[in-house]
């Protein structure tokens, strides 16, 4: 079915807001995202730039309106993994620098050419594969130079910045506007491998100054290293920026990094009761009975599972929060269902609420927790959540948008 096919009802904000909001949906705090990217600015050096890194749909919290709001709350720059997010950002009418940090499809180069999206470039092997699929119709392709200090994942060795930076220069169909490294262990308590990438890419952009080849935009700090601090690099006329990703979402990047006060969790991850019912004692609970019922115990089941993101590892150890009550989950989580255990809120109905992640204060579970119980880490608990859960976008606390797998709809009386 085409999307004119798609029924009138449910193309009105009203109808598609209460779509949302009667099942598993997201809520995302845009007040709170704003406040975090304020944040971020207020620990920066003066004229210095903050690019918003909203790769992996935000980091599950929605790209197109995430990258709105972080351009309206002052990001001066975008920066995605793949181009085809920053098509889709084009696509949307973000008309603000862009870029793509990982190493480029060159089958799309043509494309980021034509939308002025710049790509990181990180060898000489690299920088041919796009020249190769670029045209001399084209304008100029923007690129940021990626220098490796110390990740050892992508970008040329320090020693080489200078060879590839004469390459990209004497090339007419690129522009270089940037130079850039990555942090290895910005959020480590020993702070010594830091220190070390930080001299080696100092060293790297005072050797292209040297060499007349400084870009004009200078970027090293990612969330961790804004949080400590370390976010200046000698770079005389150069404009410096910061790479906010993690904090902008008010998640911090590890336990040695505990965020400030002003910083604050975007996302709320809430479902509804589908069913209550009873499991009599020595019956399991769902696949293969990996909960066992010791007694008779009230259960829900909840409209979510691992195809929704709520990964399956929280399997008898996650819970949600139903009226203010914790109710731990029960058997294994399925694609598209869980059970949680209802004991504790005997007066739960089917259509109650269930809040399943949250910055913690109703009891639910924070990304940090989900993690920690998975065995993982906090960006994979909230950019794990799939984009058919849909997102509702809050402002003083009033739903502004919906986000859902029928697009980006917004309140006509309050735009994203």
């Amino acid at each position: 079915m085409r999307r004119e096919e798609l029924p009138d009802v449910i193309e009105p904000f009203a109808a598609r807001l209460a779509a949302a909001q009667g099942g598993t949906h997201a809520l995302i705090d845009l007040d709170a995202f704003a406040g975090n990217i304020a944040y971020v600015r207020s620990q920066l050096p003066e004229g210095a730039e903050v690019i918003a890194v909203i790769k992996a749909n935000a980091y599950g919290h929605g790209l197109v309106p995430c990258g709105r709001a972080a351009l309206a709350a002052g990001a001066s720059r975008l920066a995605v993994a793949r181009i085809e997010e920053a098509l889709l950002l084009r696509a949307a009418g973000v008309v603000a620098p862009i870029l793509v940090l990982s190493p480029a499809n060159p089958a799309l180069a043509r494309q980021a050419a034509e939308s002025g999206i710049a790509l990181a470039v990180g060898s000489a092997t690299g920088l041919n594969r796009l020249l190769d699929a670029l045209g001399d119709d084209l304008p100029p392709l923007p690129v940021h130079l990626k220098v490796d200090t110390g990740m050892h994942r992508f970008g040329v060795e320090p020693e080489g910045v200078v060879e590839l930076a004469r390459a990209l220069a004497r090339e007419p169909r690129v522009r270089v506007e940037g130079v850039f490294t990555h942090f290895a262990t910005a959020d480590a308590a020993d702070d010594r491998v830091l220190q070390e990438q930080t001299r080696r890419f100092a060293a790297a952009v005072q050797a292209l100054a040297a060499a007349g080849l400084q870009p004009p935009l200078v970027h090293m700090a990612n969330s961790a290293a804004i949080l400590r601090g370390v976010v200046e690099i000698p770079a005389p006329g150069a404009t410096i920026a910061v790479r906010a990703g993690l904090i902008l979402y008010g998640l911090n990047p590890s336990r040695e990094l505990p965020l400030p006060a002003p910083v604050r969790p975007v996302l709320r991850l809430v479902t509804r009761v589908g069913q209550v019912f009873t499991v009599p004692p020595g019956e399991g609970i769902s696949y293969g009975w990996s909960y066992i019922a010791e007694r008779p115990i009230r259960c829900a089941d909840l409209p979510i599972g691992y195809a929704d993101g709520l990964v399956r590892l929280l399997s008898n150890q996650g819970w949600a929060v139903v009226g203010g009550a914790v109710c731990p989950i029960r058997g294994r989580i399925c694609m598209d269902q869980t059970v949680i255990e209802v004991e504790a809120a005997p007066d739960v109905a089917e259509g109650d609420e269930a809040v399943l992640l949250s910055d913690g204060r109703d009891g639910a579970m924070t990304a940090d927790q989900a993690a920690a119980l998975a065995g993982t880490i906090n960006y994979e608990i909230v950019s794990a959540l799939a984009a058919r859960i849909p997102r509702v976008y809050l402002r003083g606390g009033r739903p502004v948008a919906v986000l859902d797998l029928l697009g980006l709809v917004e309140d006509p009386s309050a735009a994203c």
